[in-house]
């Protein structure tokens, strides 16, 4: 069986989070994430394994935003 590769855009309605914070995330290795040919890719089975973790899109989309007005 096939492993489902999301791109960016994807992989953030995928989490319910922005494009932005996927960027931020990725970069700073909070996410996993394979960047090919400039362009980031997800695998949809270890996205899926940080939510049986119990990581929560939605918290580090907040994180995110009071980060930028701290700023």
């Amino acid at each position: 069986m096939a492993k489902e590769i999301l791109d960016v855009g994807a992989a953030a309605e995928y989490l319910h989070i922005t494009r932005a914070t996927l960027y931020k995330l990725a970069k700073e290795k909070k996410i996993p994430g394979l960047k090919i040919g400039g362009q980031w890719r997800f695998s949809k089975d270890r996205l899926d394994e940080l939510f049986s973790e119990g990581w929560n899109g939605a918290d580090i989309e907040n994180e995110a935003n009071s980060e930028k007005s701290n700023v």
